[in-house]
């Protein structure tokens, strides 16, 4: 593999006819151990079905998935986050392989592991050299060839781990966004977010209609009153979020918002509603009040940074609703638990725009919705968005544990580069892949350590799924 340098055994890859390297090499580039296994156990992968190849047989590719085992397992470190079951399992595997290759060779000789060893300090050194690795920081390297508009050189995978981030600024420099008020550069309300406010709103409306409207039209009003409060609220954090703002009427009708307390009189004693309907009152005046503040405090030069918002009595009561409905298709109910997935949003942005350097010292707000990472880089999920070269601040909480009932988490710091956005209706998000700029050793050995040890530690569960199949 002409200029890329790994120390990783693909010398069983190598021995390979042209066919059955080219399948091999897509294969080492796109499956984990876990999935190798699999393919394995059915004779069968993607990898197969992307070339064919014509008169391929069934030994064809068992040769194929054992030297692509090898490649992987002589890929990883020696010194794992892994308790022992976890690591006889890694070098049965790769004796395994070793064995379905190297027999050929050996007639009818048998092949113990003194032979295996022997036979492979000749002809396969790389493999003699990483069974008999000992050292402490290990620096192992999956060798992946390079595809068009792909410069990856890591295996990427998912750990345990959570992460925030903070927009620094532009591949170009720090930039001056001029505005009433000073903006991150992060787009809070982006295409997804709005559609989703929509629909959240457009079933907040149906069903406070069809519940109300003709019954008790004066609570209708009441609640198309709850319903303009949180329609301003966003329009006025939409203006904070592009840091464009008209200050002076947003002051005002957010001081009014917060000095008249919604009228319940029209619910005519119904104290159940009532309760609810404060409690979410008191969610979107919380909103409210640390968003004046906000404004009152932040300068085209600086953003006010304030605490996260703490959660209330409706954040723990929502949980019961949510129940509730799977038995009860009360239209009311719907309202509340749409009203409540609107509202919550909007607390997210809050924090987002308000908070993020807060929530930098406190891992139990970060995210762990993420796609995958390396020690080269990460791919996450945002319902926020950035733009490509933008340098982002990441942090990084990585259990660096063997003991699965006991974590332990390391914090890491690195800067990184947007290099690609993609928008996943799927998922309501957008996944933001990033590239480490400079990223130390130390970062690059505990992100690689984490996600190899999560990688064989899968492997190990599926076949002891499979096991239990036979």
């Amino acid at each position: 593999m002409p200029g890329t340098h790994y120390d990783n055994d693909h010398s069983f890859i190598e021995d390979l006819s042209f066919d059955l390297k080219v399948v091999a090499n897509r294969m080492i580039r796109d499956d984990s151990l876990e999935m190798l296994l699999l393919n394995l156990r059915s004779l069968h992968g993607k990898a197969f079905e992307s070339f064919y190849i014509e008169g391929i047989t069934q030994a064809d590719k068992e040769r194929v998935i054992h030297a692509c085992i090898i490649a992987k397992i002589t890929s990883f470190d020696k010194t794992l986050y892994l308790i022992s079951d976890h690591q006889q399992f890694l070098i049965e595997t790769l004796y395994s392989s070793l064995r379905a290759l190297l027999q050929r060779y050996f007639d009818n000789r048998p092949l113990t592991e003194e032979n295996i060893l022997r036979y492979i300090k000749i002809s396969h050194p790389r493999t003699y050299e990483w069974i008999h690795r000992t050292d402490e920081e290990s620096k192992r390297k999956l060798a992946i060839h390079k595809r068009r508009d792909n410069n990856r050189r890591y295996f990427r995978y998912k750990a345990d781990l959570k992460y925030h981030f903070i927009r620094i600024g532009s591949h170009e420099g720090i930039e001056e966004l001029q505005g009433d008020i000073y903006s991150s550069g992060i787009q809070h309300f982006t295409e997804i977010v709005n559609e989703k406010l929509d629909l959240l709103m457009r079933n907040y409306q149906k069903n406070i209609h069809d519940a109300l409207a003709n019954s008790f039209p004066s609570a209708y009003q009441l609640f198309l009153v709850v319903m303009e409060r949180v329609e301003y609220l966003r329009h006025v954090l939409n203006g904070v979020s592009v840091g464009h703002l008209p200050l002076e009427d947003a002051k005002t009708a957010l001081c009014e918002t917060l000095d008249n307390e919604i009228d319940c009189s029209s619910l005519h004693g119904n104290i159940r509603t009532e309760s609810i309907l404060r409690d979410f009152d008191e969610k979107i005046q919380q909103i409210s009040r640390n968003t004046l503040i906000l404004i009152e405090n932040s300068t085209p030069h600086r953003l006010y940074e304030g605490p996260v918002l703490e959660k209330l009595k409706i954040d723990r009561d929502i949980k019961a609703y949510k129940e509730k409905k799977k038995s009860n298709n009360s239209s009311l109910l719907m309202s509340f638990i749409d009203l409540y997935h609107y509202a919550l949003l909007l607390e997210k942005i809050y924090n987002n725009i308000s908070a993020s350097n807060y929530i930098i010292i406190f891992p139990e707000y970060w995210s762990s919705d993420y796609h995958d990472a390396s020690p080269g880089g990460f791919s996450l999920y945002s319902q926020f968005l950035v733009e490509v070269n933008d340098i982002l601040e990441l942090f990084l909480q990585v259990n660096i544990s063997s003991d699965p009932e006991k974590p332990v988490y390391e914090i890491l710091h690195q800067r990184s580069k947007v290099i690609r956005i993609n928008a996943r209706q799927d998922l309501g998000a957008y996944q933001i892949s990033c590239q480490f700029i400079n990223a130390t050793e130390h970062n690059m050995g505990i992100l690689r350590k984490a996600l190899q040890s999560q990688e064989i530690v899968d492997a190990f569960n599926s076949a002891d799924f499979i096991d239990q199949q036979d």
